[in-house]
This record gives C-alpha cells, structure tokens and sequence, in this order.
C-alpha cells in the first residue's frame, strides 16, 4: 500500500480528500502537514495512524512515504511540489496546479529526472453525470462535436479555513486571479476533454467589482479546429447552479446541474442523485478519480497526458487575463 501525506489540511482535504483515502484499500494518508497548531489538532483526531508536522523537513525526518497530496492555496504549490520530486515522492495537486509557466517547465523537468508522476486534481470528470454526458458524446450520439456552452453561478466565492486567509480566493496573490482561475479551471479542462485538442484562440471579458479586486465574472471563448466553446462564469449570482451543453452536428447533450438530457441518435433523461453545484468538496468524485491517480504513481508515464492538459489549462487561462487587460487598456 502506498503511504502519503496531505499538505495543507482546509476544507478541500478535510471533506474532499481525506475521506476517499480513508476508504481506500491501495493508499493511506499517515500524514498531514500545515502551518497552523489549530488544523493539526484537527487533523490528528483521525485517528492513531496519522502524524502531524509543521513542515515538509520535519515531515521527511519522520516518515517514509511515497506521494503528497498538496491541498495548500495555489500560490503555495510550488514549494511543497518541488520538495516532494527532490525526494523522489510522487505529488497529487489541488487546482489551480500552479500560477506560473516557468514553474511548470522545472515541475516537468525534475518529475522526469526523478521518475515520479505529478499529477492535478481534476475531480468534475469523475462527477457521474459528467461521465454519463462524455460516454454519450464518445458513443456519437450527437455526431461531431460542435460547440460547448458552460455555465457557472455561484452566489459567492468559497469560504476558506485559514483564519489568516479568511477570503484568499479573492487575494490576486494567494489565488492568481478569480473566479476564472478557481471555477474556471475546471471547464477548461472539461471543454479540453470533450474536443480532445488545443485551444487555437482564446478571447475574454472579465468584471472586477467596484474598487478593483480579482473578476468576479468571467466570460471566456475558445476556439477549436472543430468547434468552439463558451464559458460563463459569475460570483454574484441569485442562485447556485451549474449548467452545461454539448451541441454536435447530430444532436445535443445537455447538463441541467442534475438532470441529463441526450438528444441525438439516441434519446435518453436522467436525473442524478446529487446536482453538480451541491457543495465544494465533492468526496465521491475524488474516490471515482483516485485509482487513475494511484495508477500514474505505479506508472509515472500514465501522468504525463493530464500534467500537460493541466499546463494548457493555464496557458489558455493566463491568455483570457492577457485579453482582458488589453481590451482594458484599449477602452481607456
């Protein structure tokens, strides 16, 4: 059985991650590491098997393990990660996997060099309605696919467990920009999957509230060889929903936050037990991801393909902010 670490014990690992591992028959968790006495305390009444450390360095002197799961804010990804590959420790990394493309190149260089997978969270594949929706698409059912229209509404950003950081998501420095960068990330690489291509365009208009501050709103277009996709995306909605549609040459499909609608060469509705805006942490949908991330750790080779769509996922993310900003200073 591999053994890891969780780094950064918030709420995403409480309720997200942790319970996945603790069911799980091929890793355990016999660590936690994080900077404030308060989540350690937590942390510790898992149980008897799992230790606490302030640091990686203590962390190191007193365990052998095999992997981290790195739960920390995105800014503080990159230190952890990198510690872990020097170690030849694989790494599983929450999203936004990390802010800045050079760190991407020496991420990539070093796992290489090391033999070790990194591997990012990307959980909303792993959501069952999300899975039925792509098997239905992967089945032809609505021919060649066309255009994807994502929409996200939240009545407010996530709340956070760091009393230092009550509100990081909306710390430009801490999150590396808004709601694009923390919702966002996840329909990118969602529109990725479904074209199973890159990006050639990208184009952008953001709101940021009154006073300046990371957008709250996204809007966000991207261009395909065979398609294009929308994505909307609002922190200042009445109600929480997710929807989304996937309209080919044949028919569509449709994600109604947890009813599925296939209409194509097959006619088919749905309705999940669970929509897809319900909560934050999503604790089945880490458990359905984990063996394809215990699998890159057997077989680092296996990582390789969602470390890059992770890469790309911030290329087209960082070339929506560069939009913007020029648009910006054009309207001025």
């Amino acid at each position: 059985m591999l053994k890891g670490a969780i780094v950064g014990f918030g709420e995403v690992a409480r309720h997200g991650h942790w319970p996945a591992f603790s069911d799980s028959d091929d890793a355990a968790i016999v660590a936690v590491v994080d900077r404030t006495a308060e989540r350690r305390e937590l942390a510790a009444t898992l149980g008897r098997s799992v230790s606490t450390y302030e640091t990686i360095e203590e962390l190191a002197r007193a365990e052998e393990i095999d992997f981290i799961d790195i739960c920390t804010p995105p800014a503080l990804h990159p230190q952890p990660m990198l510690d872990a590959i020097s170690r030849r420790w694989h790494v599983l990394c929450e999203k936004p996997f990390v802010l800045d493309p050079v760190v991407v190149d020496v991420v990539r260089a070093n796992a290489a060099a090391a033999g070790v997978a990194v591997v990012p969270v990307d959980n909303w594949k792993y959501a069952p309605i999300v899975r039925r929706a792509t098997d239905a698409l992967r089945s032809g059912a609505i021919g060649g696919l066309r255009q994807v229209e994502i929409e996200t509404s939240r009545v407010r950003n996530a709340p956070s467990a760091d009393p230092a950081r009550p509100n990081w998501r909306r710390d430009g420095a801490i999150a590396g920009g808004g709601i694009l960068m923390d919702h966002g990330w996840h329909a990118v690489y969602l529109t990725l999957q479904w074209f199973g291509a890159p990006a050639s365009a990208v184009g952008a208009l953001l709101h940021h509230p009154p006073g300046g501050g990371v957008e709250d709103e996204a809007t966000v277009t991207l261009t395909f060889p065979t398609g294009e996709a929308t994505i909307a995306l609002t922190w200042n909605g009445n109600d929480r929903w997710n929807s989304m549609r996937l309209i080919g040459d044949r028919g569509e499909i449709v994600i109604a936050d947890d009813v599925l609608h296939v209409r194509g060469t097959t006619m088919a509705t749905e309705k999940f037990d669970h929509a897809l805006s319900v909560g934050s942490h999503h604790p089945e949908w880490f458990a359905a991801m984990l063996p394809a991330v215990l699998a890159s750790f057997h077989e680092p080779a296996r990582a390789r393909a969602p470390f890059e769509e992770a890469a790309h996922c911030l290329s087209i993310i960082q070339q929506a902010y560069r939009v913007d900003m020029s648009l910006a200073e054009k309207s001025r």
